[in-house]
């Protein structure tokens, strides 16, 4: 990823995350992982060092526009040192995956410092079995889960013995004046409201591609009909409280062959089986709390990414949602997958991904001076009144992201990355948040909680697995384990300079390994 290659200006919907953030809502994405064996901390933040020109954004401080005529910029921090950003913290050993999680979950709470660049890296050392954890944090307005599944390929190696990475100059160059900053956004402001409204024609014209008259306005109706739901009021889980700002970490993996086959017997994507499973659990937990299923749904607001081909690899957010409305009183998992893969079906023909895509780009044509007033209301006390009134709706029960991940083995230093659950934010009164990825032939399922929204998250990853089980019997699916496969050796490293296309993922799994489609 070239320098020259990064939008220096936040998009509307970056900088609404980081508007929107306070105390008790952190606005940050991440993954939690365990390692085999003892990292060393020096050759760790040697590693990640010598790959910064790779992730410049991670030099990049957000910089407001004087008056705030403008949205944000990012630029090169002339004090970055990276020791401020990459931690060690010791437990006694041996640490329990418990202890690990706990601790991710007192690191994951709270805002970064946003006068460095908006990340961080905790390295947890004293696991049992000789093993390391590691804890990652990044503001939102960075990132979105794919831009996060492309820096885990520029962070992580395919190979134990990888070709060694030159550290590259760091020469930024001083920050802007404030005058520069005033010119900058009144002329970016002109642009890229021009742009904004030619992306829009473009997509307008892509949404009604191939269409007539009527089917346009069948979808426009759709559309309506479904946002019509989705803004309308729920009823609120025991979990859509106001939170506390201490959130909770914990997770289950599950077997991709299984979840695979699976989506083989039943229908629909492995994200409507994940689904299905997140609903089962969602079931057994109200269950718990003495809620009855009759007539009730929970709604998953679904981020689906939106980059077009020429998008890929660039950092920021470009996403769109799918609000999902599940029934909670199916009991029947083979049932209520094929409903969910129905939903999930019906909402992508009519195209209410690319709907709300044309809205958020509506929204962006506007002019950024009144972008940025709007935004910088919603960080007031005021704006922060009236998000609270509209949180006193939450828009879902909960938001569940589903990143794919790579199907090999991904290591660092050397150590082979064994766990992988990403992790999401906690906002809007909606206490829990559901992360799903793949990683090496595994299904990762974490439940990100607020310790006072949800004090018993730790039930619902319990109920994960029951849910999955009952699903997996009712569909008639083997088990089938996780095979370990050989790995595979290369010739031994030698020192190049990689370039970004270099971090690239890799295309095809490594020989001695079958990559998992």
């Amino acid at each position: 990823m070239s320098q020259n290659s990064l939008r220096r200006r936040l998009s509307a919907m970056d900088a609404f995350f980081l508007h929107i953030e306070t105390e008790e809502q952190p606005m940050n994405v991440g993954c939690v992982d365990i390692f085999e064996g003892k990292i060393s901390y020096t050759k760790f933040v040697r590693n990640i060092e010598s790959r910064l020109h790779l992730i410049p954004r991670y030099r990049q401080v957000v910089t407001p526009a004087p008056f705030n005529v403008g949205l944000p910029t990012w630029e090169f921090d002339p004090n970055f040192n990276i020791r401020n950003h990459i931690k060690r913290v010791k437990i006694d050993s041996p640490g329990s995956e418990e202890q690990f999680y706990d601790i991710a979950g007192q690191l994951f709470s709270g805002p970064l410092d946003r006068s460095k660049p908006l990340w961080e890296i905790h390295l947890v050392e004293g696991l049992a079995q000789k093993r390391t954890g590691m804890l990652a944090k990044v503001h939102h307005c960075m990132i979105d889960g794919i831009a996060g599944v492309g820096l885990m390929h520029a962070v992580f190696d395919a190979w134990p013995n990888p070709e060694k990475t030159r550290k590259q100059p760091y020469r930024p160059d001083p920050i802007p004046s404030p005058t520069q900053l005033l010119y900058d956004a009144l002329w970016d402001g002109l642009s890229e409201t021009l742009e904004h409204w030619s992306k829009f024609q473009k997509n307008l014209a892509e949404y009604g591609d191939g269409k007539d008259i009527k089917e346009v306005l069948t979808d426009v109706k759709e559309f309506g009909l479904t946002m019509k739901d989705f803004l309308s009021p729920i009823k609120r889980f025991p979990f859509n409280k106001p939170f506390s700002g201490k959130r909770t970490i914990i997770g289950r993996s599950f077997s991709f062959a299984e979840a695979r086959d699976i989506r083989t017997a039943c229908g629909g994507t492995v994200n409507d089986v994940a689904l299905t499973v997140v609903s089962g659990a969602i079931q057994r937990y109200l269950e718990m709390h003495g809620e009855s299923l009759r007539k009730q749904t929970v709604r998953i607001l679904v981020p689906v990414n939106i980059r077009q081909e020429d998008e890929r690899g660039e950092m920021g957010n470009r996403i769109s949602f799918l609000p999902v409305d599940i029934p909670l009183d199916i009991l029947d998992p083979v049932e209520r997958l094929r409903i969910i893969a129905e939903t999930t079906q019906h909402l992508k023909e009519t195209k209410v991904i690319e709907a709300i895509s044309l809205m958020f780009n509506v929204l962006q044509g506007a002019p950024t001076l009144l972008q940025s007033i709007a935004l910088s209301n919603a960080a007031s006390s005021s704006g922060q009144f009236l998000l609270g009134l509209l949180a006193q709706v939450p828009p879902s029960h909960l938001i569940c992201t589903n990143v794919p991940g790579p199907q090999i083995p991904l290591y660092t230093v050397g150590h082979q990355l064994l766990t992988h659950y990403v992790l999401l934010p906690v906002a809007l009164e909606m206490g829990i948040s559901c992360g799903v990825t793949s990683y090496d032939q595994r299904l990762y399922i974490s439940i990100i909680g607020d310790a006072q929204a949800a004090p018993d998250s730790d039930k619902i990853v319990d109920f994960l697995a029951d849910s999955f089980h009952e699903l997996r019997v009712a569909a008639e699916v083997k088990e089938r384990l996780y095979v370990e496969i050989p790995r595979a050796f290369r010739p031994a490293a030698r020192v190049v300079t990689r370039t970004a296309a270099q971090a690239q993922a890799p295309s095809a799994a490594p020989p001695g390994r079958q990559a998992v489609m």
